[in-house]
C-alpha cells in the first residue's frame, strides 16, 4: 500500500525525521455514541489500521465507553478495548485494556479546546503481566466557515510499570493530528487528516515513525 508523494512530503516538512525507521499507514475509523440520558453516553468503535512494513493489515481495535458527566465540560468513565496485531495476514498478538478515563473542555473565543487523561490496564497474549499505561490528550477545534471545523491535537503515551512481554516505565510514544472536520448533518460528521505516531526506542531498539493518513466517521444517536 502506498500514498501519494503530496501526502509524504507534507509529513515530512511537519515533522523532522528524527527516527531511524519510518512506515507509511492508513487509519479508518467508525464510532457510533448514544445517548444514555442527559448525562450518560455509550460509545463504541472500530478502527482498522493499514501498513507498508505489514504489507497491509496490522491492527484491528475495538472499544466501548460508558462516560458520564458529573458537571458541565467535566467527565468520568470507564470502558474497554481489545486490538488484535497481525504481520503479512497473520494474527501476531491480541491485548485486552481496561480504561479509566477523566475529561475536561471548554471554549476560548471561537475555539473549543478538550483534554482528557485515561488510564490503562494491559494485559497481552505474549507475556503474563499486566502492565498500566497513562495516555493525557489535549484537543483544539476552531470552525472555519459552514459546515468545517480544522481540528489539531497532541497525545503521549506513558508507561508505568515493566513487564514480560516488553513494556518499560517511561515515556513511550507521542501522536501529533492536524486535519479537518465535516459535519455532514446533526449526528454525522467525518474527520481526515495527517497523524504522525512517534516511538521512542527502548532497550537499543531504533525509533519509529508512523505517518498515518487518519479518517474517522462518527455518528451521534
Amino acid at each position: 500500500m502506498r500514498y501519494s508523494p503530496l501526502v509524504l512530503s507534507i509529513a515530512l516538512v511537519a515533522v523532522p525525521a528524527w527516527a531511524r525507521d519510518e512506515d507509511q499507514q492508513l487509519w479508518l475509523k467508525s464510532a457510533v455514541s448514544v445517548g444514555l440520558g442527559d448525562r450518560t453516553k455509550l460509545d463504541f468503535d472500530v478502527e482498522s489500521r493499514f501498513s507498508n512494513d505489514s504489507n497491509g493489515l496490522d491492527e484491528v481495535e475495538l472499544g466501548g465507553m460508558v462516560t458520564y458527566a458529573v458537571a458541565k465540560g467535566v467527565t468520568l468513565g470507564g470502558g474497554y478495548v481489545r486490538s488484535i496485531d497481525y504481520l503479512h495476514g497473520d494474527v501476531s498478538r491480541t491485548e485486552d485494556r481496561l480504561r479509566a478515563h477523566f475529561g475536561v473542555s471548554g471554549t476560548i473565543g471561537p475555539a473549543r479546546l478538550s483534554g482528557r487523561v485515561r488510564l490503562e490496564h494491559r494485559q497481552r497474549s505474549d507475556g503474563d503481566d499486566a502492565g498500566f499505561r497513562l495516555r493525557p490528550q489535549i484537543k483544539a477545534t476552531l470552525p472555519v466557515g459552514g459546515p468545517f471545523s480544522l481540528v489539531a491535537s497532541h497525545e503521549s503515551f506513558i508507561l508505568l510499570n515493566d513487564t514480560d512481554w516488553g513494556q518499560r516505565t517511561g515515556y513511550q510514544r507521542m501522536r501529533n493530528f492536524a486535519g479537518v472536520t465535516w459535519r455532514a448533518s446533526g449526528r454525522w460528521s467525518v474527520e481526515a487528516g495527517y497523524m504522525n505516531q512517534y516511538d521512542f526506542g527502548r532497550n537499543r531498539a531504533s525509533n519509529e515513525m508512523t505517518h498515518a493518513l487518519s479518517v474517522s466517521a462518527m455518528l451521534n444517536l
